[in-house]
């Protein structure tokens, strides 16, 4: 069964203190639930190891599985694979205004004000996904090239030959520089 947005929270007032180990999986209708509609099929194993101390919750999550998003080039269904490990650091009964902060060792560092009692790490494993993928999504790391060919060859068709035709105004302005 595929978990849902809202089932990704963790309650962490009902975790002792120690090592949790929770395990959610989602599709396409997580993606969409979050507002995207780039990927046409998922299927993403979330598996989130949880530290937790008396004001301090470490996450590690990881996430493997694949999303399958259209290819930039020719718009072919395009599988990908996810494998991702994120970071996310709870700093519990804070007393700070802050909501977010962020390091450049690739984790967040969330303050929980003292009256909450559950965290949601949809956003995380949403965005987590994401920058799993290629920037660029295109057949070509794909073993098989399941390019749309009729596509590509409308591509090429379109493309224009540029001609380096000089401006014979610029022409004038050289020899006035050359005397």
């Amino acid at each position: 069964m595929f978990d849902k947005a809202e089932d990704l929270l963790i309650e962490f007032v009902k975790l002792k203190e120690g090592k949790h180990l929770l395990k959610f999986r989602v599709d396409e209708s997580f993606f969409v639930e979050l507002g995207s509609m780039d990927v046409l099929k998922a299927d993403v194993f979330v598996s989130v190891d949880i530290e937790k101390n008396v004001n301090l919750m470490q996450l590690h999550l990881e996430l493997n599985g694949f999303m399958t998003v259209e290819c930039h080039r020719c718009l072919v269904d395009l599988p990908l694979e996810i494998d991702s490990k994120y970071r996310l650091f709870v700093n519990l009964n804070s007393l700070e205004n802050l909501d977010i902060e962020y390091s450049d060792d690739g984790s967040e560092l969330v303050y929980l004000k003292s009256h909450e009692f559950e965290l949601s790490i949809a956003k995380s494993v949403f965005e987590s996904c994401f920058l799993a993928l290629p920037i660029l999504r295109n057949c070509d790391e794909s073993d098989e090239k399941p390019c749309n060919q009729i596509m590509i060859q409308k591509l090429q068709s379109l493309i224009v030959e540029s001609t380096n035709e000089v401006d014979s105004r610029w022409d004038k302005l050289k020899q006035i520089k050359n005397k």
